[in-house]
């Protein structure tokens, strides 16, 4: 029995005073409704309507039974209300900015997933890497990936990402793989911009390494190309070789030293109350990385 259900019909049966007319308005046939009453009789076990030829009145335990299931119906019709308004009040343009290469491989792909839910939302997308100014620049919301410095805006963590130590199986068996982190010392480096000096946990101890290298490049994308194309080792966030560690062009090295992990947050000009259109997203693209959890 499906028990909202035989409640909704029995306060219409009440209501109207008429099995038929309940059944009309449920939209049921008139076996239907007689069924579903009984049902709920005998899951109360106790006797709801009194029936005569001429109509249909509750019993004192019906009409107490009524009394208490109404306001929660009406409750939740208004319940339904509320977010079928909020979902229709979601028009207009949302304005984001996302870093290029994370965005590249972790928001495009399942952005057919929001516009099918939110269709009357139209989605614009700034994919850059530069530190974009969310309350100047008028952002509704902006993702970024790494320390925050600006307090006056309010920024949501949704995520970590970790870093990895890798390098090409070409590049290992032409230079061997180091097995401690002072080793990287002897090995082509490929420095990302951001990250001038890695620093590492090493069975408990703490290791800072600047290392010397003849290619520096503020995109990671790029980084990870040259590695997979043998040029040296790098260290990166995890979420930039989701590929190239399933297919094995790049593999992970120093697998027991720890590193600091990376803050995957979002961030939105400070206000009281949320537009429903970016609360919405920011509900969205944190179920998204939670998802997508594995590969950070």
């Amino acid at each position: 029995m499906d028990k909202l259900h035989a409640i909704n019909l029995f306060c219409k049966v009440v209501e109207t005073q008429s099995f038929t007319q309940a059944a009309q308005q449920s939209q049921i046939s008139l076996a239907m409704a007689s069924k579903l009453v009984a049902q709920l009789e005998d899951h109360l076990n106790v006797r709801l309507l009194q029936r005569t030829t001429r109509k249909i009145t509750p019993t004192e335990a019906g009409l107490l039974f009524y009394q208490r299931c109404l306001p929660i119906l009406n409750e939740l019709k208004e319940a339904e209300a509320c977010v079928t308004n909020i979902t229709s009040s979601l028009q207009g343009k949302l304005t984001m900015s996302v870093p290029m290469d994370f965005g590249s491989r972790f928001i495009a792909p399942f952005l057919s997933q929001f516009t099918q839910q939110y269709p009357h939302l139209q989605l614009n997308l700034d994919f850059t890497d530069r530190r974009v100014d969310v309350v100047a620049e008028g952002y509704d919301l902006v993702l970024r990936i790494g320390k925050l410095e600006d307090s006056s805006i309010v920024a949501k963590r949704i995520a970590q990402a970790r870093y990895l130590v890798v390098a090409s199986p070409d590049y290992l068996a032409k230079y061997g793989e180091p097995i401690t982190a002072l080793e990287l010392e002897q090995h082509q480096c490929l420095v990302y911009e951001s990250q001038p000096v890695w620093q590492f946990n090493e069975n408990g101890h703490q290791i800072k390494f600047k290392p010397q290298s003849q290619v520096l490049s503020n995109n990671g994308y790029a980084l990870v190309q040259m590695a997979k194309a043998g040029l040296g080792v790098i260290n990166i966030p995890k979420f930039l070789l989701k590929d190239e560690l399933a297919s094995g062009e790049l593999v992970p090295i120093l697998h027991h030293v720890d590193q600091a992990q990376l803050d995957i947050s979002l961030l939105y000009p400070h206000r009281r109350f949320l537009s429903p259109k970016v609360r919405v997203a920011i509900e969205f693209f944190e179920q998204l990385l939670q998802e997508q959890k594995s590969f950070l």
